[in-house]
């Protein structure tokens, strides 16, 4: 019998279909270089405007680094074509050919004069043979609307495998910090009203790799709205790994800028200085604040983890092992209308030292007020570590944990503090529904009884010698 020619025509075309098919799986499985495609109703098929493959111009740049070639794709490329921004996938680089170089000269933005906004996705890097770091001797200063997306962070230490790694030269020579958002020159930011105004910029999911030398991590000081730091890890920092911030001379400021998510600060078996800080917010009118940090130190050698020195910020889980001072508030300007959630001083479980003080509120001629503080705790256990230092009101709680406590205005005469806590350690307002009995009391406490049937009086204050009836 013959077979129709039909079926014999649809088997062959199935397996040729069928090897096709493995053919491209497999190309695909082994490397995915070359752009983009989309189809243009003009053009047909044609690569993709908006995503451009780095590793295709690594033959375009004499003995390619990382950013000579980076630095060639948006000087040829994406601000001759497409000006009004691109996404540059730099993940191909480590296997280009010819082969491009992790270590850096210059920066992917030297000489190029009002950059294009772009997406750069950085490429896998480690310790092995074949992922070196990105190590660079330059600060990295991030134009307007451009953003920093690496293959995944993690402290080295830790057994974790991070993978994007961007390492300070070691020795430093002039670099200062690792990367900025924006600058004064109006070729970086946009001028508005003659400030210096960045938005857009971000950093997410690398590690920043200071190789244990007094080198700050991230520096924001003119990028606002839209400007973020998303999963880093600070390692072997000894400056400071986050500062946000207004200049120290000149105009600019990072105000509205954050939220700064899931930072992990860790100094790698080496001691914090003088000059360590976790974190820091200064001279600001209001950021989105910080939500989920982690700061370990090896020694109380560095002051403290987070310098919370500016107004309307929220700091919220946060993670603090090994500074004298988990938060410390005030300290160098004024800090109004902020709120902590969540703030532990915890214990190293291979046996490190906890905070001294988890929270400490400075009285250093700096106004501090309208402080909400909700879920407080310290894991030390001793009278030398204290969950709460406030300076203003002379009130140290060593609580274990706090739940609450607000430090409200001074009165226009100057004197004292309206503060509210739920700890029992100090003055507070204790609700119950029999009188209070003849155990001491922290003097200015005020205790309601709410059973008509069990108190003959409703109030009593905590006098010198305890509880007295308010008639």
């Amino acid at each position: 019998m013959r077979r129709s020619t039909a079926v014999v025509t649809w088997t062959f075309v199935s397996v040729v279909l069928f090897q096709c098919w493995i053919l491209v799986s497999t190309v695909a499985a082994w490397a995915q270089q070359g752009q983009d495609a989309v189809y243009n109703p003009s053009n047909g098929v044609t690569n993709s405007p908006a995503f451009i493959d780095a590793s295709m111009f690594a033959g375009s740049v004499s003995s390619p680094n990382i950013c000579t070639v980076l630095n060639f794709v948006l000087t040829r490329v994406v601000k001759t074509t497409y000006p009004n921004g691109a996404v540059i996938d730099a993940r191909g680089l480590p296997n280009s050919t010819p082969t491009t170089s992790m270590t850096c000269t210059g920066t992917p933005w030297s000489g190029i004069n009002n950059p294009p906004p772009s997406t750069i996705l950085l490429p896998a890097t480690g310790r092995a043979a074949t992922l070196n770091p990105i190590v660079i001797s330059s600060t990295w200063i991030l134009p307007n609307k451009t953003r920093l997306i690496g293959e995944g962070d993690g402290i080295l230490s830790s057994g974790s495998s991070p993978g994007t790694i961007i390492e300070a030269v070691s020795p430093l020579g002039s670099l200062q910090s690792m990367i900025q958002f924006g600058s004064s020159s109006s070729s970086i930011c946009p001028q508005v009203g003659n400030v210096p105004t960045c938005t857009g910029i971000s950093v997410e999911n690398l590690t920043l790799n200071g190789q244990a030398q007094s080198v700050d991590g991230i520096i924001n000081q003119y990028a606002q709205s839209n400007s973020y730091v998303k999963h880093v890890s600070i390692y072997q920092i000894l400056g400071t790994g986050l500062l946000v911030s207004t200049p120290g001379s000149g105009s600019g400021s990072a105000n509205n800028s954050g939220p700064y998510s899931n930072i992990t600060f860790d100094t790698g078996g080496y001691s914090g200085t003088g000059s360590t800080v976790c974190a820091s917010i200064n001279g600001l009118s209001g950021t989105l604040g910080i939500h989920g940090l982690s700061c370990t130190s090896e020694t109380h050698d560095a002051p403290a983890a987070v310098l919370l020195d500016s107004s309307n910020n929220s700091i919220e889980d946060v993670r603090i092992v090994g500074f004298y001072d988990g938060i410390r508030i005030g300290a160098n300007a004024n800090a109004q209308s902020n709120v902590l959630l969540n703030i532990i001083g915890d214990t190293n479980p291979t046996g490190g030292s906890t905070p001294i003080n988890v929270i400490h509120i400075t009285s250093l001629g700096h106004t501090v007020s309208d402080l909400s503080i909700m879920g407080a705790s310290n894991a030390g256990g001793s009278a030398q570590t204290i969950t709460i230092q406030d300076d203003l009101t002379g009130a140290p709680l060593e609580d274990t944990s706090v739940g609450i406590y607000a430090l409200g205005e001074s009165p226009s005469s100057g004197v004292g503090h309206s503060r509210f806590t739920t700890s029992p350690n100090a003055a507070h307002w204790t609700v119950g529904t029999s009188t209070p009995n003849s155990s001491p009391c922290n003097q200015g406490s005020l205790y309601s009884c709410a059973s008509s049937s069990n108190c003959s009086y409703a109030l009593w204050v905590c006098g010198p010698s305890g509880w007295v009836m308010i008639k």
